[in-house]
């Protein structure tokens, strides 16, 4: 996903009153030995709180995968001794 194309995901769905959750994981499953940026909707759906949407990117480093995010106005958040581990960090 280009930058625009980014920008407009996360300004329609900010528009829409949802908060995109932006998740950096490294070796996911789908993925091996890369970093992945996903884009994460909460939903109103108690039986599935979270909707996923897109990759945003598919890298080599957490540098290049952060640089994925440059566009956006977002801050990180560290991850929580309960997440998947295979998640480094979350974007709000």
């Amino acid at each position: 996903m280009n930058a625009r194309e980014l920008v407009t995901l996360h300004t329609n769905a900010y528009r829409a009153g949802s908060l995109p959750i932006y998740v950096i994981t490294k070796n996911p499953e789908d993925y091996p030995g890369k970093y992945v940026v996903r884009v994460q909707f909460p939903t109103k759906d108690p039986h599935y709180p979270i909707a996923v949407g897109p990759v945003i990117a598919v890298v080599d480093n957490l540098r290049a995968a952060r640089r994925a995010l440059d566009p956006l106005p977002v801050v990180r958040m560290q991850r929580h001794a309960d997440d998947d581990p295979v998640i480094v960090e979350t974007w709000l």
